[in-house]
């Protein structure tokens, strides 16, 4: 519990400091995450390059909490979209609050104001926004991708980049179904010599958003780190 409870100790205190005058939150934000990494054991690999135009919407597979990390450290200027309700939660909210997080009202009935709303910030912002399409986190995408940010991507000519994250021991670094949070990090502190390996893939134009999904899925999920 003590080594959980460390992690949103170093949140806040990054968070204090990303408050003070001159503060370069970009900085921080990869320096947060390069000790989150090594405080946690996890040795990182990265193969590709992310795309240098914006704005540009990124999307790929979700395993863990570990991801957000991870994309932090190999990216620090990216932003993250969340439900609306993340923004109250303790330490969690206003951190995503401080990072640019986009929150969005998932009960609304009007979706494409919705993504008119989205769309604008991406392109106002020249964001370079995460979004786990699946919606939750899983070991293999099995479920088809919600198909709301490829019809962004269509409907305002937004580029969509793919990547890919993967652990060495999968299953450990994995929060998934009814982990418990202090169990998972327990048993994952008692696993030595693990690694992250990340990958930044192909950059698709959407052109047909339910196509589109299940084609970046499909390239998502057959991606190998060690044969690419």
């Amino acid at each position: 519990m003590l080594k959980a409870l460390f992690v949103f100790y170093r949140t806040l205190y990054y968070l204090s400091i990303s408050y003070r005058p001159g503060a370069d939150v970009l900085a921080l934000k990869r320096q947060w995450a390069e000790e989150l990494l090594n405080y946690f054991g996890l040795q990182i690999e990265v193969k590709g390059a992310p795309f240098t135009g914006a704005p540009v919407i990124l999307l790929g597979n979700h395993i863990s909490y570990l991801d957000i990390i991870v994309l932090m450290y190999v990216h620090p200027s990216i932003i993250f979209l969340a439900k609306k309700e993340v923004s109250s939660w303790p330490v969690i909210g206003i951190t995503a609050q401080r990072i640019g997080t986009l929150f969005v009202d998932r009960s609304a009935k009007d979706k494409s104001e919705t993504r008119r709303k989205i769309s604008q910030e991406l392109i106002e912002r020249k964001s370079h926004l995460v979004v786990f399409p699946s919606g939750t986190t899983t070991l293999y995408e099995e479920v088809p991708w919600k198909k709301g940010m490829f019809e962004i991507s269509q409907e305002y000519k937004i580029p969509i980049q793919s990547f890919k994250v993967s652990y060495s021991h999968q299953r450990e670094c994995a929060y998934i179904d009814e982990d418990n949070m202090l169990e998972q990090m327990t048993r994952l502190f008692s696993i030595r010599d693990k690694k992250v390996y990340f990958q930044w893939l192909k950059v698709f134009e959407v052109t047909d958003p339910v196509l589109s999904a299940e084609e970046v899925r499909a390239h998502v999920r057959s991606a190998d780190f060690h044969n690419s």
